[in-house]
């Protein structure tokens, strides 16, 4: 789960060049549901949620100033430390 968010963040951090915060993270939540395709339909569910999870947690704003300054290891770091929080609030 966490390489799944760590791949939609990453994703979705190539476009935000041009996006504002609010944009980024609804480009985010539709990652998820791209995402969710190929993951197995009885998993689909609790994959949702997490994925949801990490969008509520991260800090979009925070994101774009990390991209603009070349910072993607913080980009990364934010998004594990995110997964971390939402599998362990999923249990």
């Amino acid at each position: 789960m966490k390489k799944m968010t760590i791949i939609v963040l990453i994703m979705v951090t190539g476009f935000c060049h041009a996006m504002s915060a609010a944009e980024l993270k609804e480009a985010a939540l539709k990652a998820c549901n791209t995402q969710l395709e190929s993951v197995p339909k009885d998993m689909r569910k609790q994959s949702k949620k997490i994925c949801e999870c990490n969008v509520e947690k991260t800090d979009y704003e925070a994101v774009l100033a990390a991209q603009k300054s070349g910072n993607t290891e913080q980009i990364q770091a934010d998004a594990i430390k995110n997964a971390q929080a939402c599998a362990e609030e999923m249990m």
